[in-house]
């Protein structure tokens, strides 16, 4: 399925995995140049985000992890994907789907991390910095997000891990939506992030265009520092808040998945039990 586009190249995802454009602390997704694409938790198998042909696989020098460059076949551009041990070598056409390799554990990831593979456009001489990204445009996944009717006003504990606590939402979560959106205007958005632990979110909407009394509600409550279209931007100082009288790091959200992650302060630190009931309120506190 299509998520975004760049100079040319379009970028897919599977549909029965989740993703983000916005929940990790590194450049790329400050300044909406990376996308990292997640399958459903507990499948490794990385699937091949693009067509082209391979141009480079191999372990990172001095840590433990992987690159692979993908040839797209469009003048000056190459794709960067990250935490992917190949299984395919230099010179091998892939499609979007194809098995590439194994998702790794990253020394790049927190240890609520879910595995997942980092994906940039990027040139084809500039390919292996941390920045230097290109943008994305979100426009194909814009156009498939289904606008939010309700929004939740529970949440019940379905999995508790030592790394987090998946909340699930008492009402149904439409395909690519989050399961926690903010309303402004009389319209819901969804909310994407880790937050506030990295410091930064986002709002989404099925609209290409916002009227200006909507973005005024929206830049009272929240730090805009720029919007793509649908894709709303802002930074969020971390503070501390709580859930059920106890303190968490934040929460995590992603796009296609109905789950809130809870993220403890330390490793094993829930203080939650599965079936236990949370607030909405006490989870916008981490964005609000």
């Amino acid at each position: 399925m299509p998520i975004a586009e760049c100079r040319g190249v379009v970028l897919y995802s599977a549909e029965d995995g989740f993703l983000s454009f916005t929940n990790s602390p590194y450049y790329g997704h400050r300044h909406l140049s990376s996308v990292d694409l997640y399958p459903r938790r507990g499948v490794e198998a990385a699937r091949s985000p693009i067509e082209g042909t391979v141009l480079e696989a191999r372990k990172l020098r001095l840590m433990n992890d992987y690159i692979i460059v993908v040839a797209t076949g469009v003048s000056e551009t190459c794709v960067k994907i990250l935490h992917v041990e190949p299984e395919v070598e230099v010179g091998d056409h892939l499609e979007p789907g194809d098995v590439m390799g194994r998702l790794v554990w990253s020394p790049f990831f927190n240890f609520w991390t879910d595995r997942h593979m980092h994906v940039e456009v990027r040139s084809p001489e500039d390919r292996l910095r941390a920045k230097g990204g290109y943008a994305l445009d979100p426009k194909p996944l814009i156009e498939k997000s289904k606008m939010i009717a309700e929004a939740p006003t529970s949440f019940r504990v379905g999995q508790v891990l030592d790394s987090y606590t998946l909340l699930r939402a008492s009402s149904p979560v439409p395909l690519f939506a989050t399961p926690l959106p903010l309303e402004f205007g009389g319209l819901l958005f969804s909310t994407e992030g880790g937050l506030p632990h990295y410091g930064h979110g986002a709002l989404w909407s099925g609209c290409k265009e916002l009227c200006e009394s909507t973005l005024e509600l929206i830049k009272r409550s929240l730090s805009v520092d720029f919007i793509e279209g649908g894709y709303i931007h802002f930074v969020r100082p971390e503070k501390e808040a709580a859930v059920n009288g106890q303190e968490y790091r934040g929460i995590g959200l992603y796009l296609g998945d109905p789950h809130v992650k809870l993220i403890p302060r330390r490793l094993g630190r829930m203080g939650l039990e599965v079936g236990d009931e949370i607030s909405r309120d006490a989870l916008l506190s981490y964005i609000l």
